[in-house]
């Protein structure tokens, strides 16, 4: 594989690649969120109906999770879901056409920076939520099960489950973006047409799954921490 695009900047080492890919995508969903937007009316037209799917999608997602209490942080698994699936699908244009100083274009879900970052933005809601709708009772959870001293015991394990949740989300994301990656440039330079073809229509179904495998772990993990009884 190529080597990565990188520069300095203010000191640090910045791969342009991914950050090439990362303001596409979200140039990408905020131009078909405000495209879908713009007119709403009671009669839909073409676009609003596709924007009303994607939303029925996203909702979908919180409500198998959380139920109502999920339109709590819908828009927050909606983004996820969105920018990701873009993200993913991004990755099977033929962007290796466009020629840039070094490497290639590739999606930016296969650098492990930006599925950490997603991860990371994960965490960060899931304290935040918990912490908004539970106050200090938050932290409780790591002393469970009840009675309190049988929960010490858990204590270790259960601040070892939060750390570990975000790496299995960035971890899965990233390899079965990067695999995908490898395949297409693969089959690209084994056969010209037919196995690329085949390749690349199956890594669209990947890209799709494992955007909405991200966005429901993640609307879970928010859920479980923010519940009233957890």
């Amino acid at each position: 594989m190529e080597h990565e695009w990188v520069v300095q900047l203010a000191g640090q080492s910045v791969n342009l690649n991914t950050l090439i890919m990362v303001w596409l995508g979200m140039a990408v969903v905020l131009s078909a969120a405000w495209l879908s937007t713009r007119n709403l009316s009671v009669v839909p037209g073409k676009l609003q109906v596709v924007g009303e799917g994607f939303y029925d999608i996203c909702r979908g997602i919180t409500m198998a999770t959380a139920g109502k209490r999920g339109d709590g942080f819908l828009y927050f698994v909606g983004s996820l879901f969105l920018f990701i699936m873009t993200a993913n699908l991004m990755g099977q244009l033929p962007l290796r056409l466009f020629h840039i100083p070094a490497g290639e274009l590739k999606a930016a879900t296969a650098d492990i920076n930006t599925t950490a970052a997603l991860a990371i933005c994960t965490v960060l809601m899931y304290f935040g939520y918990g912490l908004f709708k539970k106050g200090p009772r938050y932290f409780k959870h790591y002393i469970s099960p009840d009675p309190w001293y049988i929960g010490l015991f858990f204590l270790p394990m259960n601040i070892l489950e939060d750390i570990t949740r975000p790496g299995s989300l960035l971890v899965r994301l990233y390899f079965n973006i990067l695999v995908g990656e490898i395949l297409s440039g693969i089959a690209l330079g084994v056969s010209p047409y037919v196995l690329p073809s085949f390749v690349i229509f199956l890594e669209l179904f990947v890209a799709v799954v494992q955007a909405y495998i991200f966005a429901i772990l993640s609307s879970v993990y928010i859920s479980l921490l923010s519940e009233d009884h957890h």
